[in-house]
């Protein structure tokens, strides 16, 4: 019997000493690529607190407990804290409708800037315009505008009007739609009004193209310094000359 409780209470030692070994962080994820609107789980273990972070919800969100649901195309990174530990999970958001590439939105970048990133253009008319064609297959034109100050202010793409139910795919992937009215389509990269950098107008037309306007959003809180509501009126005014003076 004594033996018996002599075995029972070295393995109770035993089992206490294991129990106050803390298990150090191991994570099997190490990136993460998924399409708009599914989800990844991190596979993690810790025996010290797990918090989970995303650097850009824009593109994905982390749950208390390691869930990444994708948002919107781009890169974004999940932190990953545990102890004194901090790991980073990049993180990829791809697009099933892939038009055109993504056009430079470096708003105030210059034109010499632009052709150093883009490379050189197929047709520069005059120092305040960059043009691209066969861009892709499905939007054969890009153009970039510059200011009277060496400024980008403007990106258009020409898309093949055929491709249009394709182009709000493409475009519902990677902004956020804001309204319509008139043949116009406009939306933003980012959830909040005042957060967003750019506005992005779909015309149509009715021709043989369907336009895509980049443009940035002046009234951005980012830029200005405070909330300002978006004036959907003024935007569409300013869309629409633009698209105007281009089609001349």
């Amino acid at each position: 019997m004594k033996k018996i409780l002599f075995i029972a209470l070295i393995a109770s030692l035993c089992f206490s000493c294991g129990e106050g070994e803390q298990v150090e962080l191991s994570l099997k994820t190490k990136e993460i690529s998924l399409y708009p609107n599914e989800r990844v789980q991190i596979s993690a273990i810790s025996g010290y607190n797990m918090v989970f972070r995303s650097a850009n919800d824009y593109q994905a969100t982390v749950s208390v407990n390691g869930l990444v649901s994708a948002g919107k195309v781009g890169e974004t990174i999940i932190e990953l804290a545990s102890n004194d530990r901090v790991v980073e999970i990049p993180v990829e958001v791809k697009g099933r409708f892939n038009l055109y590439p993504d056009p430079i939105l470096d708003w105030g970048i210059t034109r010499s800037d632009l052709l150093e990133i883009a490379g050189e253009s197929d047709n520069s008319p005059s120092n305040s315009v960059v043009e691209y064609l066969d861009y892709s297959d499905q939007a054969p034109r890009l153009v970039y505008l510059f200011d009277a100050n060496d400024a980008l202010m403007c990106t258009l793409v020409d898309v093949i009007a055929t491709y249009s139910d394709d182009l709000f795919l493409y475009m519902n992937e990677r902004y956020v739609f804001s309204s319509e009215d008139e043949g116009l389509s406009v939306f933003t990269n980012a959830y909040k009004d005042e957060d967003a950098s750019s506005l992005i107008g779909v015309f149509e037309f009715g021709g043989e193209y369907v336009m895509v306007m980049y443009i940035e959003n002046q009234n951005a809180e980012t830029k200005s310094g405070h909330p300002v509501s978006l004036d959907i009126q003024n935007i569409r005014k300013r869309l629409k000359s633009l698209a105007s003076v281009n089609r001349k």
